[in-house]
């Protein structure tokens, strides 16, 4: 990333060629790097509904006349990033219950002269009333409509990319950081056309377009701008993923560092009413982008638990523990240890509940 920041240079270029080597690696039609997972989802639902046509593009978020509706299950939102449908101008159009959602004939029924696509979020694991993947692309593919996969999170085991590409999924978003890129960065891969129209609609779209012609794709995605140096740190950052041992460099080591710090707090006095729990619970393999240890405070209430966790942030070295303030457990999250800090959060572990 230093060495990028040395030099000037064509940014579409770049862009074209970094987005290039995600598409080869993730065997992909084509492949579009953006400003994060969320900014993926605000272009892909841009191509959707304005697609390349330079007027439409002008008018976004005002979809007025477009098809705009994008369809989405109850039960399978996460409210804070399908937002970025409507963002960029969508209209949803919500099917199923909240708690038991609905089959793929609800969301069939659903499809109108409006349907821009169907917005689907990965679900980390199986859940309730949520139609697999594969039978909604199915069902939707028939209707010519395309699908948006918030898969952000998604990138292990890397198998998985070839899974969504396998499927044919239209636009599939990914955050940077999940290959251990830049968290500034993001990127989508899937269908060659949506990821052309996506590349209009960005940053560089407006600023110079495939024939330097600033202005002629003023899209909505100006505000979503990258540097040279966060392209060229995720390009290389997913290089180094696709091509690591993670069993051997990451997972094996964590579940070292949890051990290590499991044995040494388990009898301190502050913790000898908690339930302390390895994740997985197995002791083996990993949860979603998690492993660790889940630490259940049964003496404890919530506000309790929430005093501990300051507690931890407070000191020196700060400890940032995973806790979202509605529970009286927090999780300590191995995987983002570097070697040795395993043992500076023992000694904060021992500061605090001795």
């Amino acid at each position: 990333m230093d060495r990028a920041n040395e030099s000037y240079c064509n940014m579409w270029e770049l862009l074209e060629k970094g987005s290039a080597i995600i598409a080869k690696g993730t065997g992909a039609e084509a492949a579009w790097i953006t400003s994060g997972g969320f900014a993926a989802l605000v272009l892909g639902a841009a191509a959707c509904m304005a697609g390349k046509d330079p007027e439409k593009m002008r008018r976004l978020p005002d979809s007025t006349g477009m098809r705009n509706e994008f369809i989405i299950g109850r039960n399978n939102r996460l409210y804070v990033y399908d937002r970025a449908m409507e963002v960029a101008g969508g209209k949803f159009v919500f099917v199923g219950d909240e708690n038991w959602g609905c089959g793929v004939d609800e969301f069939e029924a659903a499809i109108t002269d409006r349907t821009a696509a169907i917005h689907y979020a990965y679900p980390i694991v199986p859940k309730r009333g949520v139609p697999q993947l594969k039978d909604l692309l199915k069902m939707a593919h028939n209707h010519g409509v395309p699908v948006i996969v918030d898969a952000a999170g998604m990138t292990y085991p890397t198998s998985n990319f070839k899974m969504f590409t396998d499927m044919k999924a239209d636009i599939i978003a990914f955050g940077g950081k999940y290959v251990h890129g830049p968290n500034s960065t993001g990127f989508a891969i899937g269908r060659r056309d949506l990821m052309e129209a996506m590349a209009l609609h960005s940053f560089i779209g407006v600023e110079s377009g495939p024939d330097e012609t600033p202005g002629k794709w003023r899209g909505i995605g100006r505000g979503y701008k990258l540097d040279r140096q966060e392209i060229v740190g995720l390009v290389v950052a997913f290089k180094r993923w696709m091509a690591l041992d993670h069993e051997a460099e990451r997972i094996a080591p964590a579940w070292e560092r949890a051990r290590y710090i499991e044995k040494r707090i388990r009898k301190l006095p502050g913790l000898k009413e908690a339930r302390i729990n390895f994740i997985p619970k197995s002791g083996t393999g990993t949860a979603y982008n998690t492993l660790g240890l889940d630490v259940h405070f049964l003496d404890k209430g919530i506000d309790e638990v929430g005093v501990i966790v300051k507690k931890l942030r407070e000191g020196d070295p700060e400890v940032w523990v995973r806790y979202w303030g509605d529970s009286n457990n927090f999780i300590v999250n191995t995987l983002m240890l570097l070697p040795g800090q395993e043992k500076e959060l023992v000694k904060r572990f021992e500061e605090v509940f001795a």
